[in-house]
């Protein structure tokens, strides 16, 4: 359900990734995640959810097929023991700035959320599957986010609450930084920017914005809210 859920936030916040995108949730101390398939964010349900062993086999069916391309979502999570959710969302204004060649930065002030925390990937044709996985996971480090270029971005979190929110506050700074680069803005300073993410993370941003998130899906899609009762 919290997946699904999460889907729905991410494609209200205008980050739908048309079938690509995952959103996928580590199943407590298993070997395994929870994912979702291809199809469309605002459609996720509760019975779209399966599970996949770090293996990629599947450990619970869902109502739909898996979905290609969760190689990389194993390979994080087997390096990366404090991740306990993984997003790959195909958001426009990302997209936008991964085909430009210059660095995400502060243009505004959520952004600062990000500071020193982005990676960059490109896409290599001639990775196989399990390469590529590992190779990503080297690449992000342990940072919280991977612009890839021409493609999108990848977050990941403690929490699925906590990654889904810098997933659409990403997409909202990418949209600032693409807007500001044309009108020949300049970014914030490094000083400011500290300043800027420290109160955020100290006074709970990602939390009362997860809760606004919710319940604005509370009223808009209330036939995930069935499900529950079901």
């Amino acid at each position: 359900f919290r997946i699904a859920a999460a889907r729905r936030i991410l494609y209200r916040e205008g980050l739908d990734s048309q079938i690509g995108g995952h959103v996928s949730l580590r199943a407590g101390t298993e070997d395994a995640f929870y994912v979702t398939p291809h199809q469309y964010f605002d459609e996720s349900m509760p019975e779209h959810v399966m599970k996949l062993g770090f293996d990629l086999q599947v450990r619970e069916a869902g109502s739909l097929p898996p979905a290609a391309g969760a190689n990389f979502h194993a390979s994080i999570y087997r390096a990366r023991p404090d991740v306990n959710c993984v997003i790959h969302t195909h958001g426009f204004y990302q997209s936008v700035l991964s085909t430009t060649g210059r660095p995400f930065e502060v243009f505004y002030d959520y952004a600062a959320l990000f500071l020193g925390d982005v990676a960059y990937w490109k896409d290599d044709l001639d990775l196989t599957p399990d390469a590529e996985g590992d190779l990503m996971a080297e690449t992000l480090g342990d940072r919280r986010v991977m612009l890839m270029g021409h493609h999108g971005a990848l977050h990941v979190g403690d929490t699925l609450e906590n990654a889904v929110v810098e997933a659409l506050v990403f997409e909202l700074c990418c949209r600032y930084q693409v807007a500001a680069m044309q009108v020949g803005g300049t970014p914030l300073d490094d000083r400011s920017a500290q300043a800027y993410r420290n109160a955020y993370l100290k006074y709970g941003f990602r939390q009362m914005m997860w809760d606004a998130n919710y319940r604005r899906i509370r009223k808009s899609d209330p036939d995930l809210w069935v499900t529950l009762a079901e």
